[in-house]
């Protein structure tokens, strides 16, 4: 199973944030299959009950078009000192198998929870409540876009049974790092968020990708 983790820290000073995308993977194990966070595709139980077991591990739950995160889904104690005022976690999750010449395998994103933390000092702003929270959104549903991109990927994977974990486990790590570089390149011309219409046009375009992809 292969996990990639990502931590979106919201920094304080003065009225200005500035976030860091910070990402990590850890290697698959040998031999195996490699899983990550992801949604639907392919068929058994066994890899949903491998999901399930991370997920309820990471005290974390999936993307949702009819889910929208709120404050309340922030639930981790904010550090004593620092300058962060607001942390949001999510990992995206692949697991994969092959029996016989059958290839299954799952992808999806998931938010984390205890992972992630806001400030009362956010909360207590109306403005900073509602645009940070609106900018985190974007980085969960960007990363959605990315799940689904993964997914059409490995469906179109060629023989992807033989020689699995060195082809679609490649695969894999490539379609992640082109996720968080996309993240990055999201706050950066956003400035996290702080520019308005830059802001608004990635929230839009995102949105849009999601509407036609699957």
């Amino acid at each position: 199973m292969t996990k990639y983790p990502f931590v979106k820290t919201v920094r304080l000073g003065g009225a200005l944030f500035v976030g860091t995308l910070i990402g990590c993977a850890a290697p698959p194990p040998q031999g195996g299959p490699t899983p990550s966070a992801g949604a639907s595709e392919g068929g058994s139980g066994t890899l949903d009950g491998m999901l399930q077991h991370d997920l309820a591990k990471d005290y974390a739950f999936p993307w949702s078009a009819t889910r929208p995160l709120t404050w309340n889904d922030f639930q981790g104690r904010p550090p004593a000192e620092g300058p962060e005022a607001a942390k949001t976690a999510y990992t995206l999750y692949s697991v994969w198998k092959c029996r016989g010449e059958a290839f299954e395998f799952r992808v999806m994103v998931a938010f984390r929870p205890r992972a992630s933390w806001v400030r009362t000092l956010v909360l207590k702003d109306t403005v900073q409540r509602r645009t940070v929270l609106a900018h985190e959104q974007t980085h969960f549903d960007l990363a959605e876009v990315h799940a689904r991109k993964m997914r059409q990927a490995f469906r179109h994977v060629t023989d992807p049974c033989r020689n699995m974990d060195a082809v679609v486990g490649a695969l894999a790590d490539r379609l992640a790092q082109e996720e968080k570089v996309e993240q990055r390149r999201y706050d950066t011309e956003t400035y996290h968020g702080l520019r308005t219409e830059q802001q608004r046009a990635w929230t839009l375009d995102t949105r849009r990708r999601l509407a036609v992809s699957r």
